[in-house]
């Protein structure tokens, strides 16, 4: 499917906003609005648009420590940690890496205690580097152009 400058304006208000109204995005484009929905389902079946999610502010639900934690798995361990690691609620991500670690981890915990417990349980699978997020620069890039 061709991306042209208008499905990149589509795309950047829905990154921007999921919820905003078709008539809005419409306006924005210069498309009626059945044009604009159009575009989108056919983003959405091209499997451009994988979905639609809620940005969830976990510091209100008391989480308010985010964190890296990448993992050197011990030999023979990678299938259990994979398996372990999907109902980890803490961890919101977990890629698997070339270089010296083998998986990168990103997650949130209450405190530092909670970020203690949470390596005590992972450390079974490997050795942990644990870096705490004191701020992020780019929370979450919004894709306005072909690069």
């Amino acid at each position: 499917m061709k991306i042209d400058t208008i499905n990149l304006q589509i795309l950047e208000e829905l990154q921007c906003n999921a919820r905003v109204p078709l008539t809005e995005i419409s306006k924005k484009v210069g498309l009626s609005s059945p044009t604009v929905s159009e575009r989108i389902q056919k983003m959405e079946e091209a499997g451009i648009i994988n979905g639609y999610n809620t940005d969830i502010n976990m510091e209100s639900l008391g989480y308010s420590l985010g964190v890296y934690i990448s993992i050197k798995i011990r030999f023979g361990q990678v299938k259990n940690f994979e398996e372990y690691i999907k109902d980890v609620p803490e961890i919101s991500e977990c890629h698997k890496l070339t270089g010296n670690d083998c998986m990168l981890m990103k997650g949130v915990v209450r405190n530092p205690k909670h970020l203690e417990e949470l390596n005590e349980k992972l450390t079974v699978y490997g050795e942990l580097t644990t870096s705490l997020i004191l701020s992020s620069t780019i929370k979450s890039r919004v894709y306005t152009k072909a690069f």
